[in-house]
Protein backbone atom coordinates (compact mmCIF):
# COMPACT_ATOMS: atom_id res chain seq x y z
CA UNK A 1 0.00 0.00 0.00
CA UNK A 2 0.94 3.16 -0.37
CA UNK A 3 0.33 6.91 0.89
CA UNK A 4 -2.23 8.98 -1.51
CA UNK A 5 -0.17 11.58 -0.11
CA UNK A 6 2.86 10.06 -1.81
CA UNK A 7 1.45 9.60 -5.46
CA UNK A 8 0.25 13.06 -5.47
CA UNK A 9 3.81 14.71 -4.45
CA UNK A 10 5.57 12.15 -7.29
CA UNK A 11 3.61 13.25 -9.66
CA UNK A 12 3.49 17.15 -8.72
CA UNK A 13 7.63 16.90 -8.69
CA UNK A 14 8.09 15.10 -12.00
CA UNK A 15 5.97 18.28 -13.45
CA UNK A 16 8.26 20.86 -11.35
CA UNK A 17 5.16 21.94 -9.13
CA UNK A 18 5.52 22.46 -5.41
CA UNK A 19 3.02 25.13 -4.49
CA UNK A 20 0.46 24.88 -1.87
CA UNK A 21 -2.87 26.00 -4.21
CA UNK A 22 -1.52 23.21 -6.96
CA UNK A 23 -1.52 20.48 -4.07
CA UNK A 24 -5.04 21.04 -3.13
CA UNK A 25 -5.95 21.02 -7.21
CA UNK A 26 -3.84 17.71 -7.49
CA UNK A 27 -4.94 15.95 -4.48
CA UNK A 28 -8.69 16.51 -5.55
CA UNK A 29 -7.68 15.41 -9.01
CA UNK A 30 -6.40 11.99 -7.34
CA UNK A 31 -9.20 11.65 -5.10
CA UNK A 32 -11.66 11.34 -8.32
CA UNK A 33 -9.16 9.01 -9.82
CA UNK A 34 -9.21 6.79 -7.11
CA UNK A 35 -12.76 6.94 -6.73
CA UNK A 36 -12.63 5.46 -10.78
CA UNK A 37 -10.39 2.78 -10.39
CA UNK A 38 -11.64 1.78 -7.18
CA UNK A 39 -14.85 1.05 -8.84
CA UNK A 40 -13.67 -0.22 -12.16
CA UNK A 41 -10.47 -1.89 -10.86
CA UNK A 42 -9.88 -2.17 -7.36
CA UNK A 43 -12.98 -3.52 -6.17
CA UNK A 44 -12.04 -1.80 -2.60
CA UNK A 45 -13.81 -3.90 0.08
CA UNK A 46 -12.97 -2.21 3.36
CA UNK A 47 -13.57 -3.33 7.60
CA UNK A 48 -13.87 -1.48 10.31
CA UNK A 49 -15.76 -1.01 13.36
CA UNK A 50 -18.76 1.20 14.69
CA UNK A 51 -20.03 2.30 17.75
CA UNK A 52 -23.62 2.78 18.10
CA UNK A 53 -25.35 5.82 20.02
CA UNK A 54 -27.81 4.11 22.35
CA UNK A 55 -29.80 7.21 22.21
CA UNK A 56 -29.93 7.72 18.83
CA UNK A 57 -30.01 3.99 17.53
CA UNK A 58 -27.34 5.16 15.17
CA UNK A 59 -23.68 4.97 13.98
CA UNK A 60 -21.69 7.01 11.75
CA UNK A 61 -20.56 5.44 8.67
CA UNK A 62 -16.72 5.36 6.97
CA UNK A 63 -15.49 7.92 4.91
CA UNK A 64 -16.00 6.84 1.19
CA UNK A 65 -19.12 4.75 2.22
CA UNK A 66 -20.63 3.16 -1.11
CA UNK A 67 -22.76 -0.19 0.37
CA UNK A 68 -22.49 -2.22 2.92
CA UNK A 69 -21.56 -6.39 2.09
CA UNK A 70 -21.80 -8.12 5.83
CA UNK A 71 -23.23 -6.39 9.21
CA UNK A 72 -22.98 -8.35 12.47
CA UNK A 73 -21.36 -8.88 15.89
CA UNK A 74 -17.70 -10.50 16.93
CA UNK A 75 -18.83 -13.46 18.85
CA UNK A 76 -16.87 -14.46 21.71
CA UNK A 77 -16.00 -17.45 19.82
CA UNK A 78 -13.86 -15.15 17.65
CA UNK A 79 -16.26 -15.69 14.57
CA UNK A 80 -18.99 -13.27 13.06
CA UNK A 81 -22.18 -13.35 13.39
CA UNK A 82 -24.97 -11.44 11.02
CA UNK A 83 -27.42 -9.06 12.02
CA UNK A 84 -30.65 -9.28 10.05
CA UNK A 85 -31.68 -6.83 7.70
CA UNK A 86 -35.42 -4.88 8.58
CA UNK A 87 -36.73 -2.46 6.09
CA UNK A 88 -39.60 -2.03 8.51
CA UNK A 89 -37.16 0.04 11.17
CA UNK A 90 -37.70 3.60 10.85
CA UNK A 91 -35.56 6.21 9.73
CA UNK A 92 -37.17 9.18 11.47
CA UNK A 93 -33.91 10.58 13.32
CA UNK A 94 -34.24 10.17 17.43
CA UNK A 95 -37.99 9.29 17.24
CA UNK A 96 -36.67 5.34 16.68
CA UNK A 97 -35.06 5.38 20.04
CA UNK A 98 -38.92 5.59 21.57
CA UNK A 99 -40.09 2.84 19.61
CA UNK A 100 -41.13 -0.20 22.08
CA UNK A 101 -40.60 -3.72 20.22
CA UNK A 102 -41.86 -6.73 21.60
CA UNK A 103 -39.38 -7.99 23.60
CA UNK A 104 -35.32 -7.05 23.80
CA UNK A 105 -32.84 -9.62 23.41
CA UNK A 106 -29.08 -9.59 25.00
CA UNK A 107 -27.20 -11.95 22.74
CA UNK A 108 -24.03 -13.92 23.80
CA UNK A 109 -22.23 -11.26 21.30
CA UNK A 110 -22.16 -8.15 23.61
CA UNK A 111 -25.28 -6.23 21.63
CA UNK A 112 -28.55 -5.84 22.74
CA UNK A 113 -30.78 -5.81 19.42
CA UNK A 114 -34.25 -5.41 19.31
CA UNK A 115 -35.11 -8.45 18.05
CA UNK A 116 -39.15 -9.03 18.47
CA UNK A 117 -40.07 -11.74 15.86
CA UNK A 118 -37.35 -14.63 16.53
CA UNK A 119 -36.04 -14.50 12.90
CA UNK A 120 -32.45 -13.46 14.14
CA UNK A 121 -31.14 -13.68 17.73
CA UNK A 122 -28.53 -11.28 16.80
CA UNK A 123 -30.62 -8.13 16.45
CA UNK A 124 -31.28 -6.15 12.68
CA UNK A 125 -30.53 -2.97 10.90
CA UNK A 126 -32.08 -1.24 8.75
CA UNK A 127 -30.78 -1.89 5.19
CA UNK A 128 -31.21 1.62 3.41
CA UNK A 129 -28.57 3.95 4.97
CA UNK A 130 -29.51 7.31 6.03
CA UNK A 131 -27.31 9.06 3.09
CA UNK A 132 -28.24 12.64 4.34
CA UNK A 133 -26.31 11.91 7.59
CA UNK A 134 -24.32 9.02 6.24
CA UNK A 135 -25.73 6.81 9.49
CA UNK A 136 -26.33 3.32 9.68
CA UNK A 137 -29.87 3.02 11.26
CA UNK A 138 -30.31 -0.49 14.31
CA UNK A 139 -33.11 -1.22 15.73
CA UNK A 140 -32.05 -0.82 19.62
CA UNK A 141 -28.86 -1.72 21.44
CA UNK A 142 -27.17 -1.08 24.58
CA UNK A 143 -24.33 1.48 25.69
CA UNK A 144 -20.87 0.97 23.69
CA UNK A 145 -22.38 -1.62 21.15
CA UNK A 146 -19.88 -2.35 18.75
CA UNK A 147 -20.89 -3.20 14.87
CA UNK A 148 -18.58 -4.95 12.85
CA UNK A 149 -19.07 -3.57 9.11
CA UNK A 150 -17.68 -4.93 5.75
CA UNK A 151 -18.72 -2.60 3.11
CA UNK A 152 -17.57 -1.02 -0.57
CA UNK A 153 -15.61 1.72 -0.49
CA UNK A 154 -14.77 4.73 -3.15
CA UNK A 155 -11.27 4.72 -1.86
CA UNK A 156 -11.09 7.64 0.37
CA UNK A 157 -9.85 9.12 3.71
CA UNK A 158 -8.30 11.52 5.26
CA UNK A 159 -5.55 12.95 3.03
CA UNK A 160 -2.73 11.48 5.25
CA UNK A 161 -5.21 8.28 5.74
CA UNK A 162 -6.19 7.51 1.99
CA UNK A 163 -3.82 4.52 1.07
CA UNK A 164 -3.61 2.88 -2.61
CA UNK A 165 -2.94 -0.61 -3.11
CA UNK A 166 0.96 -0.71 -4.63
CA UNK A 167 -0.99 -2.31 -8.04
CA UNK A 168 -2.82 0.82 -9.00
CA UNK A 169 -0.02 3.47 -8.27
CA UNK A 170 0.93 3.80 -11.56
CA UNK A 171 -2.29 3.80 -13.06
CA UNK A 172 -3.26 6.73 -10.70
CA UNK A 173 -0.37 8.57 -11.55
CA UNK A 174 -0.98 8.56 -14.74
CA UNK A 175 -4.38 9.46 -14.36
CA UNK A 176 -3.37 12.41 -12.27
CA UNK A 177 -1.20 13.77 -14.82
CA UNK A 178 -3.68 13.41 -17.76
CA UNK A 179 -6.33 15.02 -15.88
CA UNK A 180 -4.10 17.44 -14.87
CA UNK A 181 -2.97 19.02 -18.21
CA UNK A 182 -6.52 18.14 -19.98
CA UNK A 183 -7.89 21.50 -20.30
CA UNK A 184 -4.13 23.72 -19.78
CA UNK A 185 -3.77 25.92 -23.26
CA UNK A 186 0.02 25.91 -24.31
CA UNK A 187 -0.49 22.12 -23.71
CA UNK A 188 0.18 19.93 -27.26
CA UNK A 189 -3.51 17.80 -28.42
CA UNK A 190 -1.24 15.42 -28.81
CA UNK A 191 0.58 15.34 -25.37
CA UNK A 192 -3.03 15.18 -24.05
CA UNK A 193 -3.67 12.53 -26.08
CA UNK A 194 -0.75 9.95 -25.31
CA UNK A 195 -1.47 11.27 -21.61
CA UNK A 196 -4.67 9.30 -21.84
CA UNK A 197 -3.78 6.66 -23.57
CA UNK A 198 -1.16 5.96 -20.80
CA UNK A 199 -3.72 6.05 -18.16
CA UNK A 200 -6.27 3.51 -19.95
CA UNK A 201 -3.11 1.16 -20.57
CA UNK A 202 -1.70 1.64 -16.67
CA UNK A 203 -5.74 1.07 -16.06
CA UNK A 204 -5.95 -2.32 -17.98
CA UNK A 205 -2.49 -3.24 -16.61
CA UNK A 206 -4.37 -2.92 -13.05
CA UNK A 207 -6.88 -4.99 -13.74
CA UNK A 208 -4.46 -7.58 -14.91
CA UNK A 209 -2.68 -7.46 -11.61
CA UNK A 210 -5.49 -7.63 -9.40
CA UNK A 211 -7.15 -10.49 -11.59
CA UNK A 212 -3.63 -12.82 -10.79
CA UNK A 213 -4.53 -12.44 -7.04
CA UNK A 214 -7.02 -14.72 -5.72
CA UNK A 215 -10.21 -13.05 -3.77
CA UNK A 216 -8.89 -13.68 -0.39
CA UNK A 217 -5.46 -12.17 -0.91
CA UNK A 218 -6.75 -9.26 -2.54
CA UNK A 219 -9.12 -8.58 0.29
CA UNK A 220 -5.76 -9.37 2.60
CA UNK A 221 -3.77 -6.75 0.72
CA UNK A 222 -6.17 -3.98 0.46
CA UNK A 223 -6.94 -4.79 4.64
CA UNK A 224 -3.50 -4.16 5.23
CA UNK A 225 -3.31 -0.15 5.49
CA UNK A 226 -6.40 -0.42 7.89
CA UNK A 227 -6.71 -0.17 11.15
CA UNK A 228 -9.83 -1.55 12.98
CA UNK A 229 -10.98 1.19 15.07
CA UNK A 230 -14.75 1.99 16.06
CA UNK A 231 -16.28 5.02 14.34
CA UNK A 232 -17.39 7.36 16.92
Amino acid sequence: MINLDTIVRDVMSEMGLNTTHEYARYLNIANKGLKELTLDVVGDTQVTLLAVDNSTLRADLPVGFISHSFVGLVGNDGKLHPLGADRSIPKLGEANATIVHESFYANQYGGVFGAGGGQNSNGYYQPEVDRENNQMIFAATESDAIVYLEYVSDGRATSNETVVPDYAEEALGAFIYWRAILRRRGIPLMEKQLAEKMYYNQKRLARARVCSFTKDEALQSMRKGFKLSPKL
